[in-house]
């Protein structure tokens, strides 16, 4: 339920932007785009540092980043963005770029984590429900300065969350306190990457990080066994 509601909120939110995008001046756009990315980087800063493990941090980013240069994580992105686009015949700008970063922004969370995994174990959405609004909220800015991909991140949020809590429900030892901090540590670099692309400091290819969130639970799984 709580992911389901969280979709709703960002595809509300996203048709909101785009009904009013055209009367936006695009210094406003560019604005409100500046603000979500210095706010993304604030929230990442803050997630990052909730780890206690930082060397297993860094392990598992290195490792996942490895992973997922090798497997070429942001080009398959990147066209599923493009097909996204081709699919549904939207000229206006490409939507690939929205669809990344506002999937990304939307999934890699501490929210998205706990939240999913109180919904799986507890069957408690609450927590999911918070999130949906400040997604909704979130993805208006987004949709308004970015465009139509926006609406697309909300088959993420239901493939990526609908999994997580599946999961959880099954796998209820593993997601103790500990792993769920230290993987909120570690979403919490990859969204001060996705802070950082959207500033347009310089490139990272954040996409290519996403296997670092396994990665590090099963460095915690190996190191709890030892």
């Amino acid at each position: 339920m709580g992911t389901i509601i969280n979709v709703v909120a960002i595809l509300i939110g996203g048709t909101i932007g785009l009904l009013f995008r055209k009367r936006f001046p695009e210094r406003i756009s560019e604005t409100a785009l500046q603000v979500m990315g210095l706010f993304t980087l604030m929230i990442g800063i803050e997630m990052a540092l909730q780890g206690k493990e930082m060397i297993l941090v860094l392990i598992s980013l290195a490792l996942g980043a490895m992973i997922g240069e090798w497997i070429n994580i942001e080009g398959r992105l990147d066209q599923l963005g493009l097909w996204i686009e081709k699919r549904l015949k939207v000229k206006a700008g490409s939507p690939a770029k929205a669809f990344i970063y506002a999937s990304l922004v939307f999934c890699v969370g501490s929210m998205a984590i706990v939240g999913s995994i109180t919904d799986g174990v507890k069957g408690d959405y609450s927590i999911l429900f918070t999130k949906a609004m400040m997604d909704g909220i979130i993805s208006i800015p987004f949709a308004a300065g970015m465009g139509f991909g926006v609406l697309g991140s909300a088959l993420s949020i239901l493939l990526y969350q609908g999994s997580l809590t599946l999961l959880a429900r099954l796998l209820q030892p593993i997601f103790n306190p500990n792993v769920v901090r230290e993987l909120t540590s570690v979403g919490g670099v990859i969204v001060m990457g996705i802070g950082i692309n959207i500033l347009g400091i310089k490139k990272i290819r954040v996409g290519n990080f996403l296997p670092a969130l396994i990665v590090i639970v099963i460095i915690l799984a190996v190191k709890s066994s030892l």
